[in-house]
């Protein structure tokens, strides 16, 4: 009879405690913005409609399919990206909620044999109710950008939307006073709508993501890529030139209201927008206190595609310029005005470069840093990327105009980042 009661009992534990199916509510991907135009996820939460059925779940329940890292490459080895070994999974359980972190992975999965693209899976050997694919997933939480304040600014006759990363207290309230870093935005975002651009690559949120605190700003410039040799083309400066006075006014706005602070102002841009970086600081050289021009175009004078040149030409070029005249809004159209080249020469500027970049050649960077310093700044600075350097970052020889990526990711001793935040 004892021995009847025994197994009762224990069949009747055994049935409680077996775990339900899941009955899956919704599912959420957290996001973050990536380095190369992608959407990297860093957790999955799960909401069921029964807590019981998330009982007892362990992370070796859990298996990512298609996880990749960011980057074109393996820094490793250069290779494609291979799927993790170790996802890196772990489970955080509160109430009818399971959160799944993991190593972060692209949102878009990886390419398969015939390049196309096969999606992420999150595979639940105990659960299959639990299984993910980014079709089931109900909401999606992008880190930084989901927080940012959008909007349009008019002035010089254009008007632009912008996004704007304003840093908080613990209670959520804006913080009062911050430096600012503006971004200039590349070629490849020119004419785009305004979160494809500001998810091209991490300009907005660089700074937040290593805990600095300083707004980050960037502007859609709805206007055709200027290609190389813009200096040219008077139109095609004028309209750069416009574009920037609309973000002086803009950037003059912020500090009116007080939540930015006008004497830590900071402009950084790559590729076109490293061009229109140095325009900027042509134009409003006493406004800002430092400037990282990245890969930059060449929109001051002809420096890419050039046949003919002599030793030296783009840094003799590009001292006369830096003594000539740039575009002002006057109230009532854009009109030239003499460049005040000795605050433009103090302005301290970290010019960086990929050495093998075919798209904008390093030769631009080391022609601006040698014309100012023949102009007497002394505060300059210039990196150089070698290959190595940029593999390490995911970035192969073959594109090595991203040199954004290394720029926006590495705060180590010595580089851009490192220095632009000791001056904040």
């Amino acid at each position: 009879m004892r021995r009847l009661c025994f197994f009762a009992v224990a069949l009747i534990c055994l049935t409680a405690c077996e775990r339900p199916s899941a009955e899956v509510e919704s599912v959420v991907a957290y996001t973050r913005v990536g380095d190369i135009n992608n959407v990297m996820v860093d957790a999955i939460e799960l909401s069921v409609a029964n807590a019981a059925s998330l009982r007892g779940l362990k992370a070796e329940d859990f298996d990512l399919v298609n996880n990749i890292p960011d980057g074109f490459v393996d820094p490793a080895t250069g290779a494609a990206p291979a799927p993790y070994e170790d996802d890196g999974i772990v489970l955080k359980r509160t109430k009818n909620t399971l959160r799944i972190e993991a190593k972060s992975f692209n949102y878009r999965g990886r390419r398969g044999q015939n390049r196309q693209m096969e999606g992420w899976q999150l595979i639940c050997k105990a659960d299959p109710n639990l299984n993910v694919t980014a079709e089931n997933v109900t909401e999606s939480r992008l880190a930084v950008l989901d927080d940012c304040v959008k909007g349009s600014f008019t002035y010089a006759g254009l008007t632009r939307e912008y996004i704007l990363h304003l840093p908080k207290d613990a209670e959520g309230n804006v913080k009062k006073g911050v430096p600012l870093l503006v971004w200039q935005i590349g070629g490849g975002e020119y004419n785009r709508d305004l979160m494809t651009a500001a998810m091209a690559n991490r300009c907005i949120v660089s700074l937040p993501d290593a805990g600095v605190e300083c707004a980050t700003l960037m502007f859609a410039i709805a206007n055709p890529n200027y290609s190389y040799s813009a200096s040219l083309d008077e139109e095609r400066i004028k309209l750069i030139d416009r574009n920037n006075a609309l973000q002086m006014a803009f950037i003059d706005t912020l500090i009116a209201d007080g939540i930015v602070d006008g004497q830590r102002l900071f402009c950084a841009g790559a590729s076109s927008g490293g061009g229109c970086t140095m325009r900027f600081m042509m134009q409003f050289p006493d406004r800002f206190k430092a400037a990282i021009p990245c890969c930059a175009m060449d929109p001051i004078v002809p420096i890419h595609k050039v046949e003919e040149r002599y030793e030296g030409q783009f840094a003799d070029d590009l001292v006369k310029a830096f003594q000539g005249k740039v575009y002002k809004w006057n109230g009532e159209d854009m009109a030239l005005a003499p460049i005040d080249t000795e605050a433009f020469c103090s302005l301290p500027m970290f010019f960086v470069h990929a050495e093998s970049d075919t798209t904008c050649k390093v030769i631009s960077s080391h022609a601006y840093f040698g014309a100012r310093e023949r102009l007497g700044a002394r505060s300059d600075k210039i990196q150089i990327y070698d290959d190595g350097y940029m593999q390490s970052f995911g970035i192969p020889k073959m594109i090595s105009h991203f040199s954004w990526v290394p720029l926006l990711n590495d705060y180590s001793e010595g580089t851009a980042m490192d220095w632009l935040v000791k001056q904040m």
